[in-house]
């Protein structure tokens, strides 16, 4: 990949021979880049102006008519920076103590107050520019980024990097309701669904005046709803906020303050007879009389929040195996075995679903000389540029567009033996059912919401045109 720079913005870099622009232009972008394999930079690091060109469409995509942005209420949502986490958790207001504390566990004190102040000062420019606009904004965190709080604004634009895009997005349920994601550390944080990825905040006036001239595509993400069905005694709908969780940590201890159960404990509370643990964490059931007990209530439920990246379900231990049933579109339900299946839209291509499928140069070096051996056929195993070529061509497949109304998936480390037939472990789908055959397994959504999914559960995942977000692309 060669660059030179962008006319446009002047610390931006363009690749010269895609042409593709790249949006992270900051001064140490060269020496990264020669850092990064080639072959995943160039699967990556795409302009998203491409989608502009082979997208007409107005009903979802990028509209053809020249949009509006006239906004009179923007509502801020700022991300948590490491350094206001780590004085939450660890309940420590003098700056001294949590630099000593900081200190003991190996951590640079410094160096996170310093990215905190970076993110405050880009916030600050922010909020100054908007007012310099004539627009009134609200700057919230997540505690305070609440129903009304949307409501209240036109536009919600997220400043942090893609997890508090995610957060942002996960509170917006119409398609009328712009959300534009500013990435406030462009050297420490990717920016993929930010609007100038990795540019700095010196950049941010003349981009919002590139937003108010109508300079711009909307681009509409597509999301995935999801469906669950199962006993409501089990608690399916019952959902687990795990930032919130993460916040809520003791500090001295792993153990989360609400909800830890053993499992021994746990099954002595859902038999009635037992007694209770020994502290060994054994207990006895005891034989009692058969009672009448009413049937199990089951009930049905479309999931309060849209998946915009992917949704996962698997056990929770990931050293467990998952056992499910899985139906893709309208073929037949087929029992698996596995690490957990990841189900993404074309936005949350290039994440986990990513780096779960994505070949190596080593990989592919490694497959050359043994296809070259067992065919005996000369293949270039040991040319750098021929493997960086074929890496990159296999990993580009595997990213598609965000407005498409497709949904990709992918069964992590599949079992295959004499009871569970091969079955095909990653492609695309209009429609997937999961049935669930695991007793501590979850469904977890963009990775910050979690559901009860164990025995019995079913989960139905799909995308709906409806269900769009509105999001900004530059043209």
């Amino acid at each position: 990949m060669r660059v030179r720079i962008n006319p446009k913005f002047p610390r931006a870099l363009v690749d010269t021979e895609t042409g593709h622009s790249c949006w992270w232009g900051d001064a140490s972008f060269a020496l990264r880049m020669r850092l990064l394999p080639q072959s995943l930079a160039a699967a990556l690091y795409r302009d998203p102006v491409p989608y502009a060109a082979m997208n007409c469409r107005t009903s979802s995509g990028l509209a053809t008519e020249k949009p509006s942005f006239r906004p009179k209420k923007v509502l801020i949502l700022s991300k948590i920076t490491r350094y206001e986490f780590e004085k939450r958790v660890s309940g420590e207001d003098d700056d001294r103590k949590l630099e000593a504390l900081l200190k003991r566990r190996g951590s640079d004190y410094n160096h996170l107050l310093k990215k905190h102040q970076i993110h405050q000062t880009y916030l600050q420019t922010i909020q100054s520019e908007l007012e310099r606009a004539g627009v009134e904004s609200k700057v919230v965190q997540r505690f305070d980024y609440t129903e009304e709080a949307v409501n209240w604004a036109d536009v919600v634009m997220t400043a942090g990097g893609d997890g508090t895009f995610l957060l942002g997005a996960s509170r917006i349920h119409q398609r009328n309701k712009p959300v534009i994601g500013i990435n406030t550390d462009p050297q420490g944080s990717e920016g993929y669904m930010c609007l100038m990825r990795k540019l700095p905040k010196e950049h941010f006036r003349s981009a919002l005046q590139r937003l108010l001239d109508g300079d711009f595509h909307w681009l509409y993400r597509q999301r995935i709803r999801i469906t669950l069905s199962g006993d409501r005694q089990a608690g399916v709908g019952d959902s687990i906020e795990l930032h919130d969780q993460q916040l809520n940590r003791m500090p001295a201890t792993t153990r989360w303050m609400d909800g830890h159960v053993t499992a021994s404990s746990a099954f002595c509370h859902a038999n009635q007879g037992a007694t209770p643990p020994r502290e060994d964490g054994i207990c006895n059931v005891k034989k009692s009389k058969k009672r009448q007990r009413s049937p199990p209530e089951r009930v049905t439920m479309q999931l309060p929040v849209l998946a915009l990246n992917e949704v996962f379900i698997g056990e929770s231990l990931s050293s467990r195996v998952s056992y499910y049933e899985i139906q893709i579109d309208n073929g037949k339900m087929v029992k698996q075995k596995s690490s957990g299946i990841a189900i993404c839209t074309g936005t949350g291509s290039t994440s986990w679903y990513f780096n779960i499928n994505k070949l190596t140069e080593q990989c592919v070096s490694e497959l050359l000389r043994i296809t070259s051996e067992q065919c005996n056929v000369a293949l270039p195993a040991d040319d750098k540029q021929m493997v960086s070529d074929i890496c990159t061509k296999f990993n580009q497949q595997l990213i598609f567009e965000p407005d498409s109304l497709r949904m990709a998936f992918t069964v992590r480390d599949p079992i295959f033996n004499a009871t569970f037939s091969p079955s095909t472990p990653r492609g695309f789908a209009e429609k997937i059912c999961v049935k669930s055959r695991g007793y501590d397994a979850h469904l977890v959504v963009d990775g910050g919401v979690s559901y009860r999914f164990n025995d019995g559960a079913e989960a139905t995942v799909e995308v709906r045109e409806e269900d769009a977000l509105q999001t900004v692309i530059f043209r």
